[in-house]
């Protein structure tokens, strides 16, 4: 099972991966670390920072900057959905099944109700963020024996080949199961590893939550593995509201989204693992879908959008814990306290004046696509 997965892994790789039939920006960065992959990016210093002297341990990172084609993949996932919506055609995609019913799928029930996700907020910027182009990869569910899965309006569940698929109706359940050769969802089998995906607008749910983007389901040696691939801004927005309160002051959730973004690019260029970035749990940055995300954590997220900590060239690994007191223990005192974030904004400082109290020596950049 390991060696057939290692290969299904390498096939997804290849298809993230092909080369486009169109021409694609190229991605730099300013500071010396490459951004690999499909756009032009530049550094752009913003004028916030500390000023008090560097300190010389100061995590940082800089390498490879792993970019998915969000552009490109839209393009084959729009040619799979009308493939499928057309699969009751004579010759096309003879070995669909469907698990769309009770019927044909046991135990196919209600799923949670959707939580009404606010509406995306946009900023006005010259170029593109970083935020809408790179995807990241957060594992949301490890080494279990099943999953329940969902979509929020008509989805399915598509073998990363797209010859195969099985039909998800909306708002209903099922439970995934590995098998031998696969995964089962009820009467519908499919291969080692699948992607969980939902009309556009849509949500996918699994486990106990609702996310955006599209989920990579698969076997791993006989246990289930879900990672979700989102936007980086769409995954801070819940970042943010899921490592604070959302009703505390903007410029701590704003001092929180700067951090959170620049945590999330240094796991980019040093992931987890092979297969994911980072996972959703507090042993990285807790995410918790759509469920925590609010109109002041987007606000938060698009009002520094593209913005992250920066020293010498490279990426802080924005260390962060609830108070200074879990800093200290847990960080050797290097990081921001949450709640200390909160009390200097009631005092009124800025989010960058906040992050210079905690990440000294820094500056703050924002990476920009340009055309």
């Amino acid at each position: 099972m390991a060696l057939q997965f290692h290969q299904e892994w390498q096939r997804i790789q290849r298809l993230c991966h092909r080369e486009p039939k169109f021409p694609l920006r190229r991605l730099t960065f300013a500071s010396g670390a490459l951004l690999s992959g499909a756009l032009m990016l530049k550094a752009i210093p913003t004028g916030g920072g500390a000023v008090t002297p560097a300190e010389e341990n100061l995590w940082r990172s800089t390498g490879v900057v792993r970019q998915a084609v969000v552009d490109l993949y839209r393009i084959q996932r729009s040619q799979r959905q009308i493939a499928i919506a057309n699969s009751t055609a004579p010759d096309t995609l003879p070995t669909a099944q469907t698990a769309s019913s009770p019927s044909s799928a046991a135990g196919a029930t209600s799923v949670p109700s959707q939580p009404q996700a606010p509406q995306a907020q946009t900023v006005a910027l010259e170029g593109d963020v970083i935020d809408n182009v790179l995807e990241m990869r957060v594992a949301i569910a490890r080494d279990v024996s099943s999953l329940t899965v969902g979509a929020s309006s008509p989805g399915w569940g598509i073998s990363t080949d797209g010859t195969t698929h099985c039909d998800i109706t909306a708002q209903t359940s099922l439970t995934a199961y590995p098998t031998a050769s696969g995964i089962s969802f009820g009467d519908c089998q499919l291969p080692g590893a699948v992607w969980l995906e939902a009309e556009s607008g849509g949500f996918v749910f699994v486990k106990n939550g609702w996310f955006k983007g599209r989920v990579l389901l698969y076997n791993d040696g006989g246990q289930l593995m879900a990672v979700n691939f989102v936007r980086l801004g769409d995954y801070l927005s819940s970042v943010v509201g899921s490592e604070m309160y959302h009703h505390w002051p903007l410029e701590a959730l704003k001092a929180q989204a700067v951090a959170a973004r620049s945590y999330a690019l240094t796991h980019h260029v040093r992931p987890a693992s092979d297969y994911w970035d980072l996972d959703n749990t507090q042993r990285f940055q807790a995410y918790k879908g759509i469920n925590l995300e609010t109109v002041n954590t987007q606000r938060a997220v698009v009002e520094t959008a593209g913005e992250f900590i920066s020293y010498n060239g490279g990426i802080v690994e924005s260390l962060y814990a609830a108070s200074d007191q879990i800093v200290q223990e847990a960080h050797g005192g290097q990081g921001m306290s949450q709640h200390g974030a909160k009390d200097h904004a009631v005092n009124g400082y800025s989010y960058d004046q906040i992050l210079g109290v905690y990440y000294p020596g820094t500056s703050l950049s924002r990476l920009v696509v340009e055309q």
